[in-house]
């Protein structure tokens, strides 16, 4: 039997995401071992000599060396590696040319090998038991000018809810307060909207059912879909989502989902919707 190594990234998203694929090697009749990113051993992974490797790139984890030496060291004529990220650029540099190694993207700047990415999406059905939380976003806050947009939304809302890592919470309340977005009193309101990190995807799936407005705030052009919003929508979640022209190719914006263009729009149709 063929054997698949999957390496499992050190994020929320590309954890799930590598779930996903680990679940379909094993669909293909592949024998599927996973390895957490911090657990890869040389020697252990020679041993078992996989087929095929597939890592799933995150910009946090492309400037970890032990694992790109590690992903060199099992450089084999007979070993197929697959390489995915969201972007190019997550990819180290060294893998990008060469032999048996096909890299896939969701940026669409990188026309060849793109994907479109997927999900398992009876891995987030939920049964809708009420509402829990009025406003919730999940994802890291301090990315991308995201602490502007939810300094917006605890001004003008309170206390909303924000799922992370602790360390990207509190890096993007350090940003808040040397751009002074918000005062005191409205900086404590935002402290308090932090709830945690989830560790699975049913505790994901059910916080965004019972969201009354979960918010996207993926902020890039040449992305296709953000995974994110596929995972709102298949835990029977409303999304709003940042607008962008490839979104609405697969979404019909109004039904699917809302989008908004401007900060000004997502609070508005906030205080519509709710």
């Amino acid at each position: 039997m063929d054997k698949a190594l999957i390496i499992i990234p050190d994020n929320n998203k590309g954890r799930f995401i590598t779930k996903g694929f680990s679940k379909a090697f094993n669909e293909l009749s592949f024998f599927v071992i996973e390895k957490k990113i911090y657990d890869l051993n040389l020697t252990e992974l020679k041993q078992l000599s996989p087929n095929i490797i597939f890592i799933f790139w995150s910009e946090t984890m492309s400037s970890l060396q032990n694992i790109s030496d590690c992903i060199e060291n099992l450089q084999d004529e007979n070993t197929v590696f697959i390489h995915c990220a969201e972007y190019l650029n997550d990819i180290p540099k060294s893998f990008k040319k060469k032999k048996n190694h096909h890299i896939f993207t969701a940026d669409s700047k990188t026309k060849k090998n793109m994907y479109f990415p997927a999900i398992l999406s009876k891995d987030y059905k939920t049964k809708f038991e009420g509402y829990r939380y009025n406003i919730t976003f999940a994802g890291n806050p301090a990315k991308e000018g995201r602490e502007k947009i939810l300094a917006k939304l605890i001004y003008n809302f309170g206390s909303i809810n924000i799922f992370c890592r602790s360390f990207d919470f509190y890096k993007s309340v350090e940003k808040i307060e040397k751009s002074e977005l918000l005062n005191e009193y409205f900086l404590e309101l935002y402290k308090q909207s932090y709830k945690g990190y989830v560790e699975t995807t049913k505790d994901l799936a059910e916080i965004y059912a019972s969201t009354k407005i979960n918010i996207d705030l993926e902020d890039e052009p040449t992305k296709i879909i953000n995974y994110r919003a596929l995972e709102i929508l298949a835990s029977g979640g409303f999304l709003m989502s940042k607008y962008n022209k490839d979104i609405i190719k697969y979404l019909d914006d109004g039904k699917d989902f809302e989008t908004f263009k401007t900060d000004a729009e997502l609070t508005d149709k906030i205080n519509f919707y709710m």
